[in-house]
C-alpha cells in the first residue's frame, strides 16, 4: 500500500502538461499493475472477477492496451470498495431513472482526486483564486433539493480555486428560479473590474443565461482572464438540438470573451478528480496523469484516431475503490493527437448522434461473463 501511495503522489507533483510520452507509458503502466494488485488483495468482487476472466498477469502488462477495465455501470450495481477506512460516498446517476453509481472515496484517495483536480483546472484558469459567481440556486434554498445537491457536488470541487461564492439565482415567491438582481448588480460591477468565473451545468448556463439573457452582457467589456465553466447536462439539451457548437455561438453573441475562455469540461462520477478540458471548439485535452483509448463497439479492439467506439479512461489515482480503469459508455473518438520532441498531445471529442452506431451501451456490447 505504501509504495503505491508513494508513486501516485510522485507522480502528481508532475506539471499535469507536457510530460514526456514514453515516460509517461512507463509510469502509468507501472502504476496500473500496482493497482491491480492492490485491488485483488483489498476487493474481494474484483479478484473474483479477474481470476473468472483469465486476465493477464500484471507482470506481463507493458502498454496501455493491455489493461483490463471495469464497465461504468457495474458502479450501478454492485458497491465495490477496497478499502476499510471511512468512507465518503459518492452516489450520481447519468440521467433520470437511471441506478445510481456507488463510489467509495477514503481520505487518501480523496486528497488525491483534490491534487490532480487543482493542478489541471488551474492550467487553464491560472493559479490566482478568482471570484466565481454560479448560474445556479445556492444548494441550501428547499427548491428540488436533490437535483441541487446533485448539481453542487459534480461543481464542488471546481470551486476550491474560488475566493467568494455568489449564486446568480434564486427562488421567489411562486417557487420559480429568476436571476437575483442584487447578486447580478454585484456581478456586472465585479466583470468589469478583474478577472471572474462565470460557472454552471450547460444546461443551466443555456437556459438561464444564452436562452433568457436577462444580464445582457454583449456590452460588458470583460477582462481578458475571465472564464466561463460549464460542464454536464448535455443529455437534457438533446431534445432542443443543441450541440457544442452551436452553444458556444450563442454564448459569444451575449458575452463579450474569447471563444478559448470558454471551457467545457468532462468527467465523470467513477473517477473524480481526473477531469478533460475543452476550450472553445477544441477537443478535451488528456493530461499526465490520465489516459484514453477508444475501442470498438463490437469487438472491444482499439481503434484509430478519428473512429468512434466506447472510450476508455485510465486514472492513476482511486485507490479506494476499483476505478483506475473504465471502459464508459459514451461514444467518443480521438479528435487530434500531436507528437513533438516525445511529448504526446491528445484531445477527444464526445459524439452527441448515437445513430451513426447502433444504439447500444456497454451492458449490451461486453460478453455475459465480463460483468462481476
Amino acid at each position: 500500500m505504501k509504495e503505491i501511495i508513494n508513486k501516485i503522489f510522485t507522480f502528481i507533483k508532475q506539471q499535469p502538461y507536457g510530460l514526456n510520452k514514453f515516460d509517461k507509458e512507463r509510469k502509468i503502466v507501472e502504476i496500473m499493475k500496482l493497482q491491480i494488485k492492490h485491488h485483488k488483495e483489498n476487493c474481494q468482487i474484483y479478484r473474483t472477477w479477474y481470476k473468472k476472466n483469465n486476465f493477464i498477469d500484471p507482470a506481463k502488462i507493458c502498454k496501455y492496451e493491455d489493461i483490463p477495465y471495469l464497465p461504468s455501470a457495474i458502479f450501478k450495481q454492485i458497491n465495490l470498495k477496497s478499502t476499510n477506512n471511512n468512507n465518503k460516498i459518492i452516489s450520481s446517476s447519468g440521467s433520470t431513472g437511471q441506478n445510481k453509481s456507488i463510489i467509495n472515496i477514503d481520505s487518501i484517495t480523496s486528497n488525491f482526486q483534490k491534487i490532480c483536480l487543482s493542478k489541471i483546472l488551474s492550467s487553464s484558469i491560472g493559479k490566482n483564486r478568482k471570484p466565481f459567481f454560479i448560474v445556479d440556486v445556492e444548494p441550501t434554498e428547499n427548491f428540488q433539493q436533490d437535483t441541487i445537491s446533485a448539481r453542487y457536488a459534480g461543481m464542488s470541487g471546481y470551486l476550491m480555486a474560488a475566493t467568494s461564492k455568489k449564486y446568480l439565482l434564486k427562488i421567489d415567491k411562486s417557487g420559480k428560479l429568476v436571476f437575483d438582481k442584487k447578486i447580478v448588480r454585484e456581478f456586472l460591477d465585479c466583470i468589469r473590474k478583474e478577472p471572474i468565473i462565470l460557472i454552471g451545468y450547460t444546461y443551466m448556463l443555456w437556459s438561464f443565461l444564452i436562452k433568457r439573457n436577462d444580464l445582457r452582457l454583449k456590452r460588458v467589456n470583460c477582462h481578458k482572464d475571465t472564464k466561463v465553466i460549464h460542464f454536464g447536462g448535455w443529455k437534457k439539451l438533446d431534445h432542443q438540438s443543441v450541440d457544442k457548437k452551436k452553444f458556444i455561438e450563442k454564448l459569444l453573441k451575449i458575452i463579450n470573451i474569447n471563444k478559448d475562455s470558454i471551457l467545457d469540461i468532462y468527467g465523470f462520477s467513477e473517477q473524480l478528480g481526473t477531469i478533460y478540458i475543452s476550450k472553445g471548439h477544441t477537443g478535451c485535452n488528456v493530461s499526465s496523469y490520465s489516459h484514453i483509448l477508444i475501442r470498438d463497439p463490437k469487438t472491444l479492439r482499439v481503434v484509430d484516431d478519428g473512429k468512434l467506439g466506447f472510450m476508455q479512461f485510465l486514472s492513476i489515482i482511486p485507490l479506494s475503490y476499483p476505478g483506475f480503469s473504465i471502459l464508459n459508455d459514451d461514444i467518443g473518438y480521438i479528435s487530434n493527437r500531436k507528437i513533438n520532441d516525445n511529448f504526446e498531445s491528445i484531445e477527444f471529442k464526445i459524439n452527441s448522434r448515437l445513430d451513426k452506431l447502433e444504439s447500444r451501451g456497454c451492458g449490451d456490447t461486453l460478453p455475459n461473463h465480463y460483468y462481476i
